[in-house]
């Protein structure tokens, strides 16, 4: 059989702006690096510029300029960390059945995490589309977008051409969206039968994207990995100003010769958040780059409610059993012990509670060894609750709150980990 070879015929497909190539593996069509959208530094997207001929899409494009150096955790693996940085990052990856069938395929569309802060759409070989393409029979569609500085800089203060700098990487998402809806067909894919889906960080623009009116046509229904939050985001504009302000200052910019900002580079303009950053944040600050309330988005659910314009759109939910958690022990100490001295242990590191909590723990996961009680998340699980209480209140019926708790193999037996999830979803 070919499915597993390139063939050497390539598709070619009509979008809105001009003609794409692609590369075709077995019975998967693959487009990378595709431009969705066209944005000057810190202001809004507009619409790409169309072309004559045949562009090819066969590397993946830029992604948003990061902060640091990759640092991934120690569980993950199979990183693609060192893609090409650029500011022109408004692009996305499409894998889509060979065979188009009626053309009404469904369409996912994953949005990558690391917060507002890093990350890239092919972060991950578990990124990649093609096994959920190829078993799922759906288009599968990736996004890169700007993040950190250059997606949420509040620079409202320095003139009206700034107005949506707090949120342009929001902006970024809605423009990639758009772009599906009036393009995905060519591909076999259904813009009526849009399905937005991330972890982390990305669960959290999904649910994002539920509260902005202008998102609303373009997406059915969402999943949110593990992307609940424990506490908003700085509500005080004031602080993003400031960070702003300081930062500018730092590179000598001023209202005076605010254009400037278009022009520094962005390791001058990183430098400058490290110069000021610590200072603001012991002043008691918010130095953290993401998306802030305005009159186009109300802000994070479940803290500021869901927008009414999504509420008959169904959610779903979710987080692990480990998450950022983990048990002190080795894999050779917690092998060596016995039951009681298990119950020892937990009593020493719960105090008066750990019985109740075996008790509880036990009921919910009878399959699991008791020890993994002290590597159950106390961080994204509540919020998760609260997020999903919160959506249902609407009424519709059309919300649902899930957990994914086995162990992995991973350091002999571990509880599912941030992030352990997407494989089994993706593979």
């Amino acid at each position: 059989m070919s499915q597993y070879a390139f063939d050497p015929i390539k598709p070619v497909v009509e979008t809105k702006y001009g003609q794409l190539r692609g590369i075709r593996y077995g019975d998967v069509d693959m487009f990378m690096g595709v431009k969705y959208a066209d944005a000057k530094r810190f202001q809004r997207p507009v619409e790409p510029e169309p072309w004559e001929g045949v562009k090819n899409a066969y590397v993946y494009g830029p992604i948003s300029p990061q902060m640091g150096d990759p640092s991934p955790f120690p569980m993950y693996r199979g990183l693609l960390l060192l893609q090409k940085e650029g500011e022109d990052c408004q692009n996305l990856n499409i894998w889509a059945p060979a065979d188009k069938g009626d053309g009404k395929k469904p369409v996912f569309v994953w949005i990558h995490g690391g917060g507002f802060m890093a990350g890239n759409a092919m972060e991950e070989y578990s990124f990649d589309g093609f096994n959920l393409c190829r078993a799922g029979d759906v288009v599968f569609v990736s996004i890169n977008h700007r993040l950190n500085i250059l997606g949420y800089m509040n620079l409202t203060e320095y003139g009206e051409e700034f107005a949506e700098s707090p949120n342009a990487g929001l902006w970024d998402l809605l423009a990639a969206l758009k772009w599906i809806h009036e393009n995905i067909a060519a591909f076999g894919g259904d813009p009526e039968n849009v399905t937005i889906c991330g972890h982390s960080g990305g669960g959290g623009k999904v649910l994002c994207l539920y509260q902005m009116p202008e998102a609303a046509p373009y997406f059915q229904r969402g999943v949110c990995l593990s992307g609940t939050t424990p506490q908003p985001p700085s509500t005080e504009a004031e602080d993003t100003r400031a960070l702003a302000r300081e930062m500018l200052n730092a590179l000598g910019i001023g209202k005076e010769n605010i254009q400037d900002v278009y022009t520094v580079p962005f390791v001058r303009l990183r430098w400058a958040y490290r110069q000021v950053a610590r200072r603001l944040f012991n002043e008691g600050r918010y130095v953290i780059f993401e998306p802030e309330i305005t009159d186009k988005f109300i802000g994070f659910p479940p803290f500021n409610g869901f927008a009414p314009c999504s509420n008959q759109k169904p959610l779903i939910i979710s987080s692990v059993l480990g998450e950022f958690a983990a048990c002190p022990l080795s894999p050779e100490e917690k092998e060596a012990m016995s039951e009681a001295e298990k119950e020892a242990f937990l009593r020493k590191t719960f105090g008066d509670v750990a019985d109740e909590l075996m008790a509880r723990f036990r009921s919910a996961y009878p399959n699991h060894d008791i020890l993994d009680l002290t590597a159950t998340d106390t961080v994204f699980r509540q919020p998760a609750i609260d997020a999903a209480y919160e959506k249902a209140a609407s009424g519709s019926g059309n919300t649902y709150l899930c957990m994914a708790s086995p162990n992995t193999l991973e350091n002999g037996r571990t509880p599912l980990w941030h992030g352990g999830s997407i494989g089994r979803c993706a593979c």
